[in-house]
């Protein structure tokens, strides 16, 4: 991700886990590990998130660019606050 912004990164965080800020002790301070799915669906699919188990559903892209562009579009300010505020 080191193409994101900080606060990119935060929205990714909150859109993946519904956690605003890491706490003190970063990940390891996590209720649970994070985790990254391949559903099977379409590259066409954005990512989706079940925050309460700390899941990240992203599809087989074929490219890290495609990747990072689906990214980008989550962490949209009005696409990644959508339910929830940051």
């Amino acid at each position: 991700m080191g193409r994101m912004t900080v606060q990119q990164q935060r929205s990714l965080l909150f859109f993946w886990t519904a956690v605003k800020y890491l706490p003190f002790d970063g990940f390891s301070g996590m209720e649970s590990k994070l985790f990254i799915l391949r559903p099977s669906v379409s590259p066409d699919h954005l990512p989706t998130s079940s925050t309460c188990f700390y899941q990240l559903r992203l599809p087989a892209y074929t490219t890290f660019d495609m990747m990072q562009s689906r990214l980008q579009m989550i962490v949209q300010d009005h696409v990644s606050s959508g339910f929830g505020e940051l």
